[in-house]
């Protein structure tokens, strides 16, 4: 060391090593207590001894109180789990209570890790170290703790701020149609949305009349206000009137009831306004509600494609058709989804789309081979159209055991001359003249070939000419010097007919027997009544949304002298007023269109049965009348109503315009309105 720096150095004083902490900074205050009293000089042992007493004794009644606080912090923490049952979203000053105790064996720790270096230092930064860790895991457990108590309060909220979304914008709406003016420009209709969003943040906050539970629930808080305002009046009045000191008290205490009871029914009510427009609301964007309906439409519309491919086979000579109308109600659809999955995406939905529609419809087919007999009238000189003929001889191969003897009628066959018919379903009846290729014959004669769908056997006088005729397709007209001018013409075929059965059992069966909740069918209902607070998205459908038709119709006297028509008419009105349900065929399902046509033609005791049939299918089983020919019991047709091919909906004609059909619900209704001379189609008389 250099000489120089060496003597500046104080002299009798060694360098030492001083430790940080209580124990040093006891020795400060000693040391100067020692300065200022040079009386009471101590050792150093000594003086050591009493600083390491004197931070003991600290450290003791530090950690008593560290106990004490984290007790009480453990006591706030048992509380608070009783405070939020209201479903509200804790707030910063209960979160900082919840972490209190996570903040106090923090400090804890720290002091632990220093007490336990106030003598070393060896192993102080692995200590720090370890101390850092377990405050930090103290924390991650805290926050990790409240955010999943919290998950739940956010998605509430967010549920919440979607419904007041749609409230807004539904009162908008309204709003524009009862003042058209506010429509004008951009910046009127942004003033008018911005005072509404006003008025319904002032509603939320209880600042209006009109502030109670959603507008359902405006009634009854003003019967609890006003109920509230007469209790508390005649409280006041009969302790004004007794002026007893006792009577006072129990007025006095009778009116804090009272207070105390409907402040806190109120407060439930106001509170819960936010969960009272969900609970009416669709939860789910528009877009996912439209694109969850059109998606179970396309399964409903390739449901009528395969049904319309199968009628187009050529296979087939003839279909039985038991097809009921195929189609649901949106609204059903959309409140069921909300129900069950709440704010939902149009993606997440379609296993349950595919599931709802394996229940509500049923689907088969089966082919038959049927003997089909048809008679008809056909007058002098018209066709009886193209037939099939064949060739036959007086031989033995022809005739067998009646050859080379007379006809049926008694006398000898003539070649170009006489024909035979089948004994069994004879084509037209002995005796029957008609003119084929040019040539006029007479039904003289009877054989057994229906079966090789032949209608006349034609005489030839050797068998060489008949095996040369074979089967041949003649034109064959009814001659006119026939005896009678009709002759009533029988056809047998034989058909193969393809019989094919789609039943809708109802969406509102499916649904009425699916394992809901009580609180969740209550909510449905709720959801149907108010349509989720979003009346636009199927607005235009004509079946799902009440019509303003009459439930009474006088029908002119002179109609109902036709007892046809007057028994269709008895049997129609009992159901007057029956709601529309997709699929429906019968007085306890309640009708669709064709349903209840289908049901009134079947059982009005005019001998009628069509069998359940679509509108499509009753325009089948009619014949087209002239608009100017129709007359009341005729059945009148309209197309485009829904999508499908053909008739879409079936009413019967009462005459003066006017209709009765199951619209929703069953009425009557005038046929001359814009709507249904758009989709008018054709009247049909019932064959």
């Amino acid at each position: 060391m250099d000489k120089r720096a060496k003597a500046r150095l104080p002299s009798g004083s060694k360098l030492r090593w001083e430790r940080e902490g209580t124990e040093n900074t006891l020795r400060g205050e000693r040391e100067q207590k020692t300065d200022k009293s040079s009386d009471s000089i101590v050792s150093k042992k000594a003086q050591r001894k009493q600083i390491q007493k004197e931070a003991a004794t600290k450290k003791k009644k530090e950690s008593a109180k560290t106990r004490q606080e984290a007790e009480s912090a453990a006591k706030r923490k048992g509380k608070l789990k009783f405070e939020n049952a209201d479903g509200k979203k804790p707030d910063k000053p209960g979160r900082k209570v919840i972490h209190a105790p996570a903040d106090m064996a923090s400090v804890k720790v720290h002091q632990l890790v220093h007490a336990s270096n106030e003598d070393n230092n060896t192993g102080v930064q692995s200590a720090e170290f370890a101390e850092g860790a377990g405050e930090t895991s103290l924390h991650v457990a805290s926050n990790a703790k409240y955010s999943h108590k919290l998950h739940k309060y956010k998605k509430a909220e967010r549920l919440e701020k979607k419904a007041d979304k749609t409230q807004i914008e539904e009162l908008f709406q309204k709003s524009l149609k009862e003042n058209p003016e506010a429509a004008s420009n951009v910046f009127s209709r942004w003033r008018q949305k911005q005072e509404i969003k006003k008025e319904y943040a002032a509603m939320k906050a209880g600042k209006s009349e009109a502030q109670a539970a959603y507008r359902t629930g405006s009634t009854v808080t003003s019967r609890v206000k006003k109920e509230f305002e007469d209790l508390t009046a005649k409280a006041f009045q009969y302790v004004t009137e007794h002026s007893h000191i006792i009577i006072v008290i129990l007025g006095a205490a009778l009116l804090i009831l009272l207070i105390s009871g409907m402040l806190s029914s109120c407060s439930a009510l106001l509170g819960g306004s936010g969960n009272a427009v969900i609970g009416t609301s669709y939860t789910a964007e528009d877009d996912d509600i439209l694109g969850a309906e059109a998606d179970y439409r396309a399964m409903e519309e390739e449901l009528r494609r395969q049904i319309r491919e199968m009628q187009e086979d050529d296979d087939y000579d003839d279909f039985e058709l038991h097809v009921d109308e195929i189609g649901h109600n949106p609204w059903e659809l959309a409140s069921l989804l909300t129900v069950l999955y709440e704010d939902y995406s149009r993606r997440e939905v379609q296993r349950m789309l595919r599931q709802l529609f394996e229940a509500q419809y049923s689907f088969s087919s089966s082919a038959s081979v049927e003997t089909v007999t048809e008679t008809r009238t056909v007058r002098v000189g018209e066709s009886l159209g193209t037939v099939t003929t064949s060739g036959y001889c007086n031989c033995r191969i022809c005739c067998g055991q009646w050859s080379g003897g007379p006809t049926a009628s008694g006398v000898y066959p003539t070649a170009n001359h006489t024909l035979a018919v089948d004994a069994s379903n004879p084509f037209v009846p002995m005796g029957t003249k008609v003119v084929m290729n040019g040539v006029e014959y007479k039904v003289e004669d009877t054989g057994n070939f229906a079966r090789y769908g032949v209608q006349f056997d034609v005489y030839y006088d050797s068998h060489i000419a008949a095996s040369l005729h074979g089967h041949k397709q003649w034109e064959c007209f009814l001659a006119d010097d026939n005896g009678s001018n009709t002759v009533d013409v029988t056809t047998t075929t034989t058909q193969r007919v393809l019989n094919i059965t789609a039943t809708n059992h109802t969406l509102t069966s499916v649904i009425a027997n699916m394992d809901l909740t009580v609180e969740e069918r209550e909510r449905y209902q709720l959801l149907l009544q108010t349509k989720g607070n979003k009346p636009y998205l199927f607005e235009d459908d004509i079946y799902s949304n009440p019509t303003s038709d009459y439930l009474h119709y006088d029908i002119p006297g002179e109609a109902l002298t036709d007892a046809k028509f007057a028994k269709m008419i008895h049997e129609a009105e009992k159901y007057l007023g029956y709601p529309y349900v997709w699929g429906g065929s019968s007085p306890s399902t309640s009708f669709d269109c064709s349903g209840f046509v289908s049901w009134v033609i079947n059982n009005c005791g005019n001998g009628w049965n069509v069998g359940r049939q679509t509108a499509e299918g009753l325009r089948g089983c009619c014949d087209i009348i002239q608009r100017s020919q129709a007359k009341p019991g005729d059945l009148i047709f309209f197309q485009g109503t829904y999508d499908t091919p053909g008739a879409s909906h079936v009413g019967i004609y009462v005459g003066n315009g006017m209709m009765i059909h199951c619209g929703n619900p069953i009425s009557y209704a005038s046929i001359e309105t814009s709507y249904w001379q758009q989709h008018f189609f054709c009247f049909g008389r019932i064959r």
